[in-house]
């Protein structure tokens, strides 16, 4: 009958309320631990994709803003010729 007591507050002990806390904190310190080790180098690559591109985008609209000075100097000749011309 010892026996069975000590097997039933085993049992207590393991599938109460307090063995539902250490679950739940033992899952939490799993996807803890998933989180760092899979999912935010995976973050900081997409991040740095995201950079390279957006150099590369501010290079060309660096470009295309030289550009359009470029047409707009000769434009703003064109209308100072014809200005002339009136």
């Amino acid at each position: 009958m010892d026996n069975i007591k000590l097997l039933e507050m085993i049992l207590n002990a393991v599938a109460g309320p307090a063995s539902g806390i250490v679950v739940a904190l033992l899952a939490m310190s799993g996807f803890g631990w998933f989180l760092i080790k899979y999912l935010l180098p995976q973050q900081e690559r997409e991040l740095d994709k995201v950079l390279l591109s957006h150099e590369a985008d501010r290079k060309t609209f660096e470009k295309s803003v030289s550009s359009m000075s470029k047409r707009l100097d000769k434009i703003e000749d064109d209308v100072s010729y014809i200005k002339g011309k009136i």
